[in-house]
């Protein structure tokens, strides 16, 4: 299935010089990161060492049994999903904002915890977060909460963030907690504290510092199938193949040496989260406090133009010169958001989360979104263009 929605009858595919390739849904699968995410969640409010409701997605205390039997009440797949619609594409900020939620529902259930009480706890500023935690389950460890008191906070907080995308929907969690507790808690702010907890507890558990190793990574689809279509889009000389990716450069590199696919990519076009943090980094200096994970467009500006200056390629005014010779091909909405803020065309695929009913959902909301193409997968790229 090959579907060009967007300037149907203008869309010139063989004007396409540079395909950037999104990884996780397209080329890798987010199995992996989604296992991870749940266990990160399911340490964080169940372990004696945090918040230690232990039961509180169910029992089991088993790592591989957490995630078949438990797996789908600490991360469902509709959250996900919500999540991706919006176009927000971190897994980091996927547990982020799961924990966030539970949380709210969990302090807004206590009723014994006085405000007072309540501020005076998460307020310390001599205190880790992690103690924190543990003194907050302290205070209602008699209390028999399930995950089924999350459920309506869920839902109320993707109902109020329909029309949020990105960074917004990042933004407004603390004003939804401030709302629900009434008082604002600044362990709740985008790249805060508790934002910092999730995410080196997910590194730890990604990179098997936990004392459990999750199964190596997987390609969406068949790899020999990926690697035949990948050589020939780098064999016909037609095209440049790039990589823009909210992954850690070395689980880039890693895998794509593993399974033979790194030698298809132009190797200054890589552009991962490690060239985003440095470039923050880089803009903090001149006070500029920008987030340039997707859907921001610095990704793509970054794989299209490597050796250009980042304080130019985040400039409000700068463009794409030549758009229609770019594409980006990612699955999830945040790719799509990207591409079009970047002005280049966008590619969206079927692969990565969603099957079924959740399939066509997914390509509904890639094409609300206004997708230029929506292929099954990247396997159609050579008959979209005609090789």
């Amino acid at each position: 299935m090959i579907n060009l929605l967007k300037n149907k009858d203008k869309m010139e595919t063989n004007q396409i010089k540079t395909i950037i390739f999104d990884l996780d849904g397209v080329i890798t699968s987010e199995k992996k990161y989604w296992n991870t995410s749940k266990l990160t969640v399911w340490e964080l409010i169940c372990s004696q060492d945090y918040l230690g409701i232990n039961q509180y997605f169910g029992t089991s205390n088993d790592v591989s049994n957490v995630l078949v039997n438990l797996g789908e009440k600490i991360i469902s797949s509709n959250f996900i999903y919500q999540l991706k619609s919006r176009a927000i594409n971190s897994n980091w900020d996927l547990t982020f904002f799961v924990v966030c939620l539970h949380l709210v529902a969990i302090i807004g259930n206590f009723q014994e915890v006085q405000d007072d009480t309540l501020s005076q706890l998460l307020n310390q500023n001599d205190v880790d977060l992690k103690t924190k935690l543990n003194q907050l389950g302290q205070l209602i460890k008699r209390k028999n909460y399930n995950v089924e008191i999350s459920q309506p906070i869920i839902e109320q907080f993707w109902q109020e963030t329909k029309a949020l995308k990105g960074a917004a929907v990042l933004e407004y969690v603390n004003f939804f907690i401030s709302e629900k507790l009434g008082e604002k808690f600044s362990l709740f702010d985008s790249r805060g504290e508790l934002w910092q907890l999730c995410y080196e507890n997910f590194q730890a558990w990604y990179e098997g510092r936990k004392g459990y190793n999750l199964p190596d990574e997987e390609t969406v689809l068949d790899l020999h199938s990926i690697e035949a279509t990948l050589s020939t889009l780098h064999y016909s000389g037609r095209y440049t193949l790039a990589i823009a990716t909210g992954r850690p450069r070395q689980e880039v590199i890693q895998p794509f040496t593993t399974w033979g696919l790194l030698q298809y990519f132009d190797p200054q076009r890589i552009v991962t989260y490690d060239e985003v943090l440095e470039s923050e980094s880089i803009l903090s200096h001149s006070n500029q406090k920008i987030k340039l994970g997707k859907p921001h467009p610095f990704i793509l500006f970054k794989a299209i133009y490597p050796e250009e200056d980042i304080r130019q390629l985040c400039a409000e005014n700068f463009q794409l010169e030549n758009g229609q010779e770019i594409a980006y091909i990612g699955d999830a909405g945040s790719d799509v958001v990207a591409a079009q803020r970047a002005g280049c065309i966008s590619l969206g695929v079927l692969t990565g989360f969603g099957e079924g009913n959740e399939k066509i959902k997914k390509q509904q909301m890639l094409s609300d979104l206004g997708c230029d193409i929506i292929l099954d997968s990247i396997l159609e790229l050579p008959n979209l263009l005609r090789l």
